[in-house]
């Protein structure tokens, strides 16, 4: 099979408690849900990260593993609170992280010199990249660790038929299989505890496809939790306490329901009932669980519940968009809403996110939470594109380097056009002096023109591109103590007047097509196409550890204010993808654009069209979220808003 690019979604999700059930349900929209004059009021300063990246969470200490966009070529990467380290691979050109405890060991999965051949790693500063693959094993990824070391996923085992089982690694016992329900049936192991329980889901014993959700307890063989099977049940998250939470199958009718298991109760749905599909993700040790439900395959929400609140529906079903990212401790929800972040805790209700961000340079307005730690610190996405954390004022931090906002440009986008180039910056340490350099994305670079004084500046620089094309702008700012911060933009040099074009970034789901998907901070794209036909067309988007690059465009088409381009391309500089990109323009002055991107790849053998990508609002398919071959995701052209400009031709 050939392997997901996305890499393997972080279907696992961190331990935490959820208390028994309660009846109540309340449903909540952003606004106006805040009280007006909350007792304290936390703000943010920003620290920057990298120019792009997928988190795959923060820790106790403040470190954060992600995978970052490197040339268009994805790396596991490790931030220690002060510096950024890239972890390495086993020998091919990529690498993607899944999960860190709280010792700052992290896993993933990282390529081979077998091209499409990753396997699972576990990465310490004392050991460096360490191959959980014991020889014969193939393809393997690690999805979840505790903070004992042991690591929970996915591996190929010779001789096993199907060859995909659940396993546990520890350095005392190395990989060891955890076998399946049934004899013909394959297994997924997608989180763990610190007990050593492995928690995700087993074809059920009659053979593969519909799948059971299942638990491996230390020195036991799989345990199925629920009774009726079906084609995306599994458990998502494990708690320290045992206690399990999912989507599972309830009944015959297969639409699976968020759920709670627990020694004394076993499988409880959490209320959610009657809707499409839900499932819980994340849960505190305080009893506060998060998740997402949908009332219609493309109508999504996200849904938060606690024995206090209840279920609390985030916006309205069929109207708003929402999701949740994350939930700490201190009873602290990350979430988006209508294109808007927001954090959630009782006291506050929802606070938009960007509105407690301080310090921050023109421009830089919107922040996408992804990951939270109990200290309140944010792993966040930008409108620049870059990753960042929002540290809470007043909270110790390390020499930060400056932050600059998202990079503008004047003058007609054009061949030899000379265009002028100016981004903003801050600094939080005032008596630093700064310079800047430019890259243009076609071989050729510049000096920055810096202008600063008492930590706030801005950066300038000119160029002409040659050639119609897509090109990438980087800008990186250093200061006189040798930190540095880079951002970086889309540019579109088009040659006729009426060409259609467009470029921008948008928040969206890393992939939207199931129960534990990953969630990508933000992603951009760039279009670009010119005369009849699609000949000449380019379609570029980078989201999620994921580089597309259109290799050939079949089709282009403008439905009013409508332009969709199909073709095929390559992923991570691999072929045999296709891809269709939806752009939309707002039919309304000042409303929102958006952009809908959907990436597939047959299977080998059977032909079986597998979704490795698709940010629009869609549930229920499983295949996309396991890598396996599943039904094909269906509407969502509207996407995901978009932070940028879509033009048509005629405007």
């Amino acid at each position: 099979m050939q392997p997901r690019i996305a890499k393997l979604p972080s279907l696992r999700r961190r331990r935490w408690l959820l208390c028994p059930i309660a009846a109540a349900c309340a449903t909540l929209a952003l606004a106006g849900a805040a009280p007006s004059s909350p007792p304290t009021a936390t703000t943010y300063r920003v620290v920057p990260l990298a120019p792009n990246g997928s988190p795959a969470g923060i820790n106790a200490k403040g470190q954060v593993a992600f995978t970052a966009g490197v040339d268009g070529v994805p790396r596991a990467r490790f931030y220690d609170g002060s510096t950024i380290r890239d972890l390495g691979t086993f020998g091919g050109p990529d690498s993607y992280v899944e999960a860190l405890n709280d010792l700052g060991q992290v896993v993933g999965l990282a390529s081979t010199p077998v091209p499409d051949l990753y396997h699972a790693f576990r990465w310490t500063r004392q050991t460096g990249l360490v191959d959980l693959n014991p020889p014969g094993v193939g393809y393997s990824s690690a999805f979840d660790i505790n903070n004992k070391g042991q690591v929970a996923g996915t591996a190929r085992f010779p001789g096993a038929t199907p060859p995909g089982g659940a396993f546990r690694w520890s350095p005392q016992t190395g990989m060891v299989n955890l076998g399946a329900l049934g004899p013909t049936s394959s297994s997924t192991g997608l989180a763990i505890n610190d007990a050593g329980t492995v928690v995700g889901d087993s074809d059920e014993p009659q053979g593969p496809r519909l799948t059971l959700v299942t638990k491996w307890p230390p020195g036991h063989g799989p345990v199925a939790l629920n009774a009726f099977p079906s084609i995306a049940s599994r458990a998502l998250d494990i708690n320290n306490a045992g206690q399990i939470v999912g989507s599972a199958a309830f009944d015959a009718r297969i639409n699976d329901q968020a759920f709670i298991w627990t020694r004394q109760g076993g499988l409880q749905g959490l209320g959610t009932e009657p809707s499409y599909q839900s499932w819980a993700d994340r849960i505190n040790e305080k009893g506060l669980a998060i998740g997402e439900l949908y009332t219609t395959p493309v109508d999504g929400n996200g849904i938060i519940w606690s024995r206090e609140t209840g279920l609390i529906v985030i916006g309205t079903p069929g109207v708003d968009g929402s999701d949740t990212r994350d939930v700490n401790n201190r009873g602290q929800v990350l979430g988006g809403l209508n294109g808007r972040s927001f954090v959630w805790t009782r006291a506050e209700g929802f606070v938009d996110l960007s509105s407690r961000v301080v310090g921050a340079p023109p421009g830089l307005t919107a922040f996408f939470g992804a990951a939270i730690n109990d200290s309140g610190t944010i792993v966040a996405g930008t409108n620049t594109g870059s990753l960042v954390l929002l540290v809470p004022q007043g909270a110790h931090h390390p020499h930060q380097p400056p932050v600059a906002g998202p990079v503008t440009f004047t003058g007609p986008a054009r061949a030899n056009a000379l265009l002028s180039f100016s981004a903003g910056f801050t600094d939080i340490d005032l008596r630093d002096s700064h310079k800047a350099a430019w890259s243009w994305g076609d071989g050729s670079s510049s000096v920055g023109i810096v202008s600063s004084t008492n930590g706030t500046g801005s950066v300038s620089g000119q160029h002409a591109w040659r050639k119609n094309g897509i090109y990438t702008v980087r800008l990186t700012i250093t200061d006189s103590s040798g930190k540095s911060s880079t951002v970086e933009r889309k540019v579109v040099i088009c040659g006729a007047q009426g060409a259609i074009s467009g470029e921008g970034t948008f928040a969206a789901a890393a992939d939207g097509t199931g129960p534990g998907a990953r969630k990508a901070v933000v992603g951009s794209f760039a279009f670009l196409s010119e005369g009849p036909g699609a000949g000449n067309a380019q379609v570029q988007v980078d989201v999620g550890g994921m580089a597309l690059r259109s290799s050939q465009v079949d089709a282009v088409t403008v439905e009013g204010k409508r332009i969709r381009y199909s073709g095929q391309a390559s992923v991570n500089g691999k072929g045999s993808y296709r891809f269709a990109l939806t752009a939309t323009r707002s039919a309304k002055a000042g409303g929102q654009d958006r952009m809908h991107v959907r990436i597939t790849h047959s299977e080998p053998g059977t032909g079986a069209e597998v979704v490795d990508y698709d940010n629009g609002r869609v549930a229920g398919s499983a295949g996309a979220a396991t890598g396996q071959a599943g039904p094909a995701a269906v509407g969502a052209e509207g996407g995901a808003v978009i932070e940028g400009r879509i033009s048509l031709g005629a405007d």
